[in-house]
């Protein structure tokens, strides 16, 4: 438990310090994240654990994706890759169990924290896979919500094999389920699922950390955050264990909990909208547990409540 709240304390430090990098650019010219936050992240510590025989999870101590690791029989797959200036620390870690080469990359989504490492891993020639909507937004500058730019990557470590709503990978121990999760977090989240092994990679659709960020620049929508949560949680039992986008490993009750959580802040702003309530009313009257940390409580009411506006007409 100690390890964990430390884990969430670094990571919430690293938010308020992203928003402010964001808060800074209004107004100005936008601001690239990657290079804003490369040397915040670069000294970061990480440890690779085991969940079962050939299955690990690379867990860092700051502003980085979960990363997991699947020991297939001839090579190493990996569900994302975190900041290309910590890939080298990835094979390290990688090697530290296995001297299986990487095989492959997933990608469940397009946030620089998660898949930066294409830029050094694409480089190598290793094949990335991810929803054709990574592809796109890889491809070019996007604005992220409250979080400044983020720089499209070259066409060279671009996601090599894409797929526009589930896909199966087969492995010779393995079956690794694809599966797209319509506008959540992003507009091109993919859950991660290790049928065998009965895991799921969940990438920012379900997090510890508290209050989530959802990208409603790049079709981010809470009604598909708890849409998303339920199918976890609908297709999962008491063994199944998620890594979260960021977090340590859990178990359904956290799902459960994190859903319970957006629901009950839907439902409020959804009773006031249905009541007339003006976007003032709901932010006196919507109030989240100080204990929750996570990303600005204020500005995401103000996405719930635009989310009502378009989906309860």
């Amino acid at each position: 438990m100690k390890t964990e709240f430390k884990n969430l304390l670094l990571l919430r430090v690293l938010i308020t310090g992203l928003l402010f990098i964001a808060s800074e650019g209004y107004g100005q010219k936008p601001i690239g994240l990657v290079d804003s936050l490369e040397n915040s992240v670069k000294d970061i510590k990480e440890e690779i654990t085991r969940l079962k025989d050939d299955y690990y999870v690379i867990v860092p101590y700051g502003l980085a994706g979960n990363v997991g690791v699947y020991v297939s029989q001839d090579y190493v797959i990996l569900v994302d890759d975190q900041w290309a200036v910590l890939s080298s620390r990835i094979k390290e870690l990688v090697k530290s169990v296995t001297d299986k080469p990487i095989g492959y990359i997933i990608n469940s989504h397009f946030h620089y924290d998660h898949v930066d490492g294409n830029r050094s891993f694409g480089k190598e020639k290793i094949p990335i896979v991810s929803h054709v909507n990574v592809h796109s937004r890889l491809s070019s500058d996007q604005q992220l919500t409250l979080s400044g730019l983020q720089k499209a990557h070259t066409a060279d470590v671009l996601p090599t094999i894409t797929f526009s709503e589930n896909m199966n990978l087969q492995e010779p121990k393995e079956t690794i389920e694809l599966i797209h999760v319509k506008n959540a977090h992003t507009d091109g989240d993919t859950f991660i699922y290790f049928k065998n092994a009965n895991i799921y990679h969940t990438g920012d659709v379900f997090v510890r950390y508290g209050i989530p960020f959802i990208d409603e620049n790049n079709g981010g929508d809470i009604y598909g955050m708890i849409a998303a949560a339920g199918y976890l949680i609908e297709h999962s039992n008491n063994e199944t264990r998620f890594i979260p986008g960021h977090g340590m490993v859990c178990s359904m009750h956290e799902v459960k909990a994190f859903r319970d959580l957006l629901v009950l802040i839907l439902d409020h702003v959804k009773r006031l909208h249905k009541q007339g309530a003006s976007i003032e009313k709901v932010l006196s009257e919507v109030k989240i547990d100080e204990k929750i940390g996570g990303f600005d409580k204020e500005n995401f009411i103000r996405h719930t409540y635009r989310m009502v506006q378009k989906h309860e007409k």
